[in-house]
């Protein structure tokens, strides 16, 4: 038997892959929206187990209504990679989406509508953070970020529907893209050339995506009356370095990395870190895989499509 209806956006990307997969694992139907150019290859694996759903239909809005569906799960985000981030038309278009997909599903059977936010809403800033720290966005994606929260705030306690806000910290894993630090990283190690980095002494919070995914899905399940904001991370920061070490650990590498090659930028943070205790003291404990074990699989995924 079902668990519910989830309307899922995202799906192709990252983070919406693995939380498909974790959807359908946990047994819910999932109902995923997706532009007719977005490639599929990142949730191949339970593809045919989703209702596709076209946002290039004019009656896409219609099409999610007549499916009444009991969650929303709001991980697509146009503009994520680096050099669109100042682009403040594309910035600006996913808060008319995020209006468009809130009055699309809102009806009798939705329960919860839970979005993904992102540490970026915060600025830039060092140490470690909770949730009363002050958002100060520095770059059009953080600034409307805080502008959706907004909208979602608004949209949800006039509609009286819950609602969670999850900022999300630094992630890595099995798909993601291949010129972040922990994919570029092993790639350079298993072709046995070393990375050129910085001195590599910062320290962030790092999570590997499955276990992500799965915090996520553990909102639906939670009793009501929670809605918020919510950090969501490893709740701790990691070196580095170490990160580096246990990926030439894991590749059996020689060469070591070129520390200190490139310059820190302007203004580098150098700790980053969420407390995400108020998360957790609501929705459980994030059950995370140890950190040799995440990267390993990381690395397995690398090698397997070099």
């Amino acid at each position: 038997m079902s668990k519910g209806r989830v309307v899922l956006t995202g799906a192709t990307g990252f983070i919406g892959s693995h939380l498909a997969e974790e959807l359908v694992a946990q047994g819910y139907e999932v109902m995923a929206l997706r532009r007719a150019q977005s490639a599929t290859w990142r949730v191949a694996e339970v593809a045919d187990q989703l209702r596709w759903i076209s946002t290039d239909d004019a009656d896409w809005p219609q099409q999610l209504r007549a499916l009444q569906p009991n969650y929303l799960v709001h991980a697509a985000w146009l503009g994520v990679g680096v050099a669109q981030r100042d682009n403040w038309e594309s910035q600006l278009s996913n808060l008319t989406f995020t209006m468009q997909l809130l009055q699309a599903v809102s009806q009798e059977a939705l329960r919860k509508v839970v979005v993904l936010g992102s540490q970026a809403e915060y600025g830039a800033f060092e140490g470690r953070i909770d949730e009363d720290y002050p958002a100060l966005p520095t770059a059009a994606y953080g600034a409307v970020k805080v502008a959706t929260l907004q909208l979602v705030r608004a949209f949800c306690e006039a509609h009286q529907l819950e609602w969670y806000w999850l900022r999300v910290f630094a992630v890595f894993g099995p798909r993601e893209d291949a010129q972040w630090f922990v994919s570029f990283v092993a790639a350079s190690l298993l072709r046995r050339q070393p990375p050129d980095l910085t001195a590599c002494e910062q320290r962030y919070d790092y999570l590997f995506a499955p276990d992500l995914a799965r915090a996520i899905v553990q909102t639906l399940a939670a009793a009501s009356g929670n809605s918020g904001i919510y950090n969501i991370g490893a709740n701790k920061a990691t070196g580095l370095r170490e990160i580096v070490d246990t990926l030439a650990a894991i590749t059996h590498s020689q060469v070591g990395a070129n520390y200190g090659a490139l310059p820190y930028r302007p203004g580098q943070v150098m700790h980053m870190e969420g407390n995400s205790t108020k998360f957790e003291h609501v929705f459980g404990s994030v059950r995370q895989t140890p950190l040799a074990e995440a990267l390993a699989a990381a690395v397995a995924y690398v090698r397997q499509h070099a």
